[in-house]
Order: C-alpha cells, then sequence, then structure tokens
C-alpha cells in the first residue's frame, strides 16, 4: 500500500459529501405537468440547435437567455416571478429534476436575483455610460451564479482548487519577471479556463468573487458601493483577462487539467472505497485505464452529437438564406435560377463539415500510459517539473513583425484566392459567392472545434511536419475568419433575434397558460370526485 498526500486525503473528505443535498420528503416540491413539459424540452433541443454553443455551457446560457427576455426585453423587475419562470423553465427543458426540487428553491434564487435587479436598476437609473453593455455583464455574472445555486459545483471547485494548489508548486516560470500574485493568479484562471472548461462570464465571475470575497451576501450598502464603482471593477477584471500570458500560459497548463479530471472520475466512481483504490498502485492503474477508455468512447459520441448539431444548424440557415436571398437574386438580376450553383451552396457545407468529422482521431494506447504515470505522481507526492517559458511575441512596429504580418496577408490571399477560382469556375455569382465563403469559414471554424473536443484527452504534444505547414498555411487564414464571424454572428442573428424576442415570449407564455389550464381542470376533476 501506497501512501497518498495530505491533498489527497483532503480532497477524498470532500467527495464524501453529498453532491446536493436531499429534499426532505415531507417539503412541497415543484411538479410540472409532463405532457406539457414536452413542449418546453421540445423547444430548447431545437433552440439550441439554431444557436450553437458546446455541451457544459447549455445550462448558463439558457440562464442568461431568460434573465435577458424578462429582465431586457419585457422590463421585468418582480425577483420572485423571474425566478419561479426560470426555474420552472428549467424543469420543462429538463435541465432540472421535475418533482424533486423544493418549493423554496424559488425564494432563494429571488435572493440572488434582487441583488442584481438593483444593480441594473442602478445602471439604467444613474444612465452609466455604456449603460447596455454593463447590463449585459450584470445579466452575465447572475447567470453564472445562479447556475452555481441550481447546480453546486462543490467537488469541480475542490478538484480545481487542489490542481491550482499542485501546479503553485510544481510550475517553473523561465524568463518571466510577472510578480507573483498576477502569476498565481494567471494560474488560477488557467486551471478554470482548462479544467471547468470556464467560458468568459464564467472567468469575470471568478475574478469577481476573488476580488468581493462576500459577494454572495453583498448587504445593502456594499451593493450601493459596488454599483458606484462598477466600471473601475469591470475594467480590472478584463484587464487581468487580457494578459499577454494568458493564452500561452493556459496552453501549458491544458494537458494538466486531464490527470486532474480523471483523477476526480476516479474518485467519484470509486467513492465508497476510494482511499483503497488510491492507496493500491496497481488498482489504480487498472482503474485510470478504465477511466481513460470511457472517456475515449465518451468523446466519440460526443463528436457524433456535436457533429450532428452543427450540420443541422448549417442546414437551417443556410437553406433559409437560399430561399431568402439567393433565389431572389437569380431571378431578379440573372432572369433565371441557377440550380446547379444553389444544390452546391446548400449541400457542399453540411458534407463538407461530415469529411472533417470522419478524419478526427482520438487519443490511444500511448496517451494512457501518460497520464496513468502522471496521475501517480500526483496521488503518492512524487515531484514533478512543469515548465513555462513564454514564446517572445513581436514587437509591434519592428520591421520582423511587418514582415510576418506580410507573410500572414499573403497567407490568406492565396487561401481565398484559391476559393475565388473555383467558384469562378462553376459560375458561382457575388452573392451565392459571398455566401459560399461565409458559410466555408464557419464549417472550417467548427472542424477546428471539433479537433480540440477530440484533443481534450489528448497530452502528446503536436507533432511539426511538412503536411501539417501546409494545412495551416492554407487553412488558418479561412479559420480565423470563420472564428471572427463565429463570434459576432450571435449579434446580428436575425434567427436567433426571432426566437429570442418574436417566437420564444409568446410561446413560453402559452405553455404557461396550458399548464395553468390543466392544473385548473384536475383540480375541477378532484372536486368532483370527492
Amino acid at each position: 500500500m501506497a501512501q497518498i498526500t495530505n491533498d489527497m486525503e483532503w480532497l477524498l473528505d470532500i467527495f464524501s459529501h453529498p453532491k446536493r443535498k436531499p429534499t426532505p420528503p415531507d417539503v412541497e416540491k415543484i411538479k410540472l405537468n409532463q405532457l406539457i413539459s414536452k413542449l418546453g424540452f421540445f423547444y430548447e433541443k431545437f433552440r439550441n440547435a439554431i444557436d450553437y454553443n458546446e455541451e457544459h455551457l447549455l445550462r448558463r446560457v439558457a440562464i442568461e437567455r431568460i434573465l435577458r427576455r424578462h429582465i431586457l426585453f419585457l422590463q421585468e423587475r418582480r425577483a420572485p416571478k423571474i425566478a419561479k419562470t426560470l426555474v420552472y423553465e428549467f424543469i420543462r427543458a429538463k435541465y432540472l429534476p421535475n418533482n424533486e426540487l423544493p418549493e423554496s428553491i424559488i425564494d432563494e434564487l429571488s435572493v440572488t436575483l434582487e441583488k442584481y435587479l438593483n444593480i441594473i436598476n442602478y445602471i439604467f437609473g444613474s444612465q452609466l455610460p455604456e449603460a447596455r453593455k454593463l447590463a449585459k455583464w450584470t445579466i452575465d455574472m447572475a447567470s453564472c451564479e445562479i447556475n452555481e445555486q441550481l447546480n453546486p459545483i462543490d467537488r469541480e471547485m475542490a478538484i480545481a482548487n487542489m490542481m491550482y494548489s499542485h501546479l503553485v508548486d510544481n510550475l517553473t516560470f523561465i524568463k518571466t519577471d510577472i510578480d507573483e500574485k498576477e502569476k498565481n493568479l494567471q494560474i488560477y484562471l488557467a486551471v478554470l479556463k482548462n479544467l471547468l472548461k470556464a467560458d468568459l462570464p464564467a472567468l469575470r465571475y471568478a475574478l469577481l468573487k476573488l476580488h468581493l470575497p462576500n459577494w454572495k451576501q453583498l448587504d445593502q450598502s456594499e451593493i450601493r458601493s459596488f454599483c458606484h464603482n462598477i466600471s473601475i471593477i469591470k475594467n480590472k477584471i478584463d484587464k487581468h483577462l487580457a494578459h499577454p500570458l494568458n493564452f500561452q500560459l493556459s496552453r501549458t497548463i491544458r494537458p494538466q487539467s486531464v490527470f486532474f479530471a480523471t483523477l476526480k472520475e476516479v474518485i467519484e466512481k470509486n467513492n465508497d472505497n476510494a482511499k483503497e483504490v488510491l492507496s493500491d498502485p496497481d488498482i489504480l492503474e487498472e482503474k485510470i485505464e478504465d477511466i481513460a477508455l470511457l472517456n475515449y468512447q465518451r468523446i466519440r459520441g460526443k463528436l457524433i452529437g456535436t457533429i450532428f448539431r452543427v450540420i443541422i444548424y448549417i442546414l437551417l440557415t443556410k437553406t433559409t438564406l437560399a430561399f431568402i436571398l439567393e433565389l431572389p437574386y437569380d431571378l431578379v438580376l440573372a432572369g433565371k435560377i441557377n440550380w446547379y450553383v444553389l444544390a452546391i451552396n446548400v449541400i457542399f457545407h453540411p458534407l463538407l463539415m461530415l469529411l472533417v468529422a470522419l478524419t478526427i482521431r482520438v487519443p490511444g494506447i500511448k496517451n494512457t500510459q501518460i497520464i496513468v504515470g502522471e496521475i501517480k505522481k500526483i496521488v503518492y507526492g512524487e515531484p514533478r517539473k512543469i515548465v513555462f517559458k513564454p514564446k517572445n511575441s513581436l514587437r509591434p512596429g519592428s520591421f520582423a513583425y511587418f514582415i510576418f504580418n506580410f507573410v500572414y496577408l499573403v497567407m490568406f490571399a492565396i487561401s481565398f484566392g484559391i476559393v475565388f477560382g473555383f467558384l469562378k469556375l462553376l459560375h458561382f455569382n457575388i452573392l451565392s459567392g459571398i455566401l459560399f465563403i461565409f458559410f466555408l469559414s464557419i464549417v472550417s471554424f467548427f472542424g477546428f472545434r471539433l479537433r480540440n473536443i477530440a484533443l481534450q484527452l489528448s497530452v502528446i504534444p503536436r507533432k511539426d511536419n511538412f503536411t501539417n505547414f501546409i494545412v495551416d498555411f492554407l487553412s488558418l487564414p479561412v479559420i480565423r475568419v470563420g472564428r471572427f464571424f463565429s463570434n459576432n454572428f450571435s449579434r446580428i442573428n436575425i434567427f436567433l433575434y426571432i426566437f429570442d424576442f418574436i417566437i420564444e415570449t409568446p410561446f413560453k407564455m402559452l405553455i404557461e397558460f396550458l399548464e395553468n389550464a390543466v392544473s385548473f381542470i384536475n383540480d375541477k376533476r378532484e372536486e368532483i370526485i370527492e
């Protein structure tokens, strides 16, 4: 039997407690009609297909969307009303279980919402500069806190804190003049980003809690003080997130998150005898190998599900644009419809997405062996040497900066020049060509993200060779344009606007009406029975 570290003992103690406090049997629970709830579930599935997001972000994004609809669009300021609607919509969408949650959860969420509503009222009441952006930022913070209330992450934060502590002790910075406090903060952000897959709002919320440790229990005077300094606090948080070493450090720490995530799964799947498993190197190795194999299979399943969602997203948006824009354009300017070009523009991109997906490979045995070895070092306290040496960034204005940016422009010209040449040969008109390139860049970026999903469990560095260089040379410009469109398209996506404000609001009101109607009929039926 091997001796595990004190940190591992602490972690096992955290995992020994239940993830969520069970609801007492005598407490009134929230129960919704299952038939009506299915309408909300199918709508949420369809809405997620229109607006692509990573699986782990769906809950938080849904909370943000609900808050934005009620607070900004419907101008609702009653916290209990918003809290009740949010919980009910989450149960219907199956983000939360039906007939299990206590009624008191609505009151708890109301207290949280009241704080954010006070901040938003101050933002608009004081007519602060960029009030709309500040209100959006506040709603993002609210969505993060409410998400943690509805889905406790005590275990996730425990493993994150252990990983952070381990990296502080074992990560060596070479040739950096970053001060100790900022260095530790950047390590913490990299842990959250890689281990917990935290998005930008979640990272901002984590920094907000570090800046104000009692954020969840602010009194009225503290809320007023925060409101007076909200712009300063927001800018300070964004400055930390924009630190020059943020990206490079995150890339160095990414493989470490695989070890700690796998360790967490080993503990969870063997919670009844976790200490015995961890104390025996042979059993631990067997359990790690089982988890790794299961994760590889899970990644394959996740890829299939994500590919399916992306293809639906592309088909829906592309087919709609073809009928709204391309058909009228051909009829008015060309006098006839070029069905050949139209068919290519509709079918090509989903097929390309499928082709990219078929070339994605998940890690193998060598990767598993590395995971086993490194986890053993973590569990038994063996020394590990992790080195971070930042690459020198080109100084803006220097000769090298000018040369490499010129080369990058040449890459853009060659990549898009090849595409334009093919489109010209196929007799694409201007509008069809623009739509083709737009969706080509979007699909390329989605394919790039899918490859990253497959690489989430890989701890083997990517090999640089001539083939990879040529592929990167031709594809990176297209991927970068796709990233720009993906990050900004949601702001102008007419489909999302239609769903969020024109369809979703009356649809959710209809569901609520049907829920009340069914409840009324059931009550009347009970009266007759009595």
